[in-house]
């Protein structure tokens, strides 16, 4: 059960994070070199790094919640 609701979470916040309020926080805040496609491949790649390490940490916290409840 605690692995389907890890995956279940994992990508509900992963789809509903929108890329735009991530990208923006990542163009402000770290710095992407390259020049032409080499750069645009780091920053979707930063994006998606981005996105996946909240929608983990949404995801354990909703196994630590779950976790909580049933003790």
């Amino acid at each position: 059960m605690k692995v389907i609701i890890f995956f279940v979470v994992f990508f509900a916040v992963m789809v509903l994070i929108p890329d735009s309020l991530v990208g923006s926080l990542v163009e402000h805040h770290i710095h992407i070199s390259g020049d032409g496609e080499e750069a645009m491949d780091s920053f979707e790649f930063t994006v998606i790094a981005a996105k996946a390490a909240v929608s983990t940490v949404a995801a354990v916290i909703a196994l630590w919640l779950y976790r909580k409840r049933k003790v």
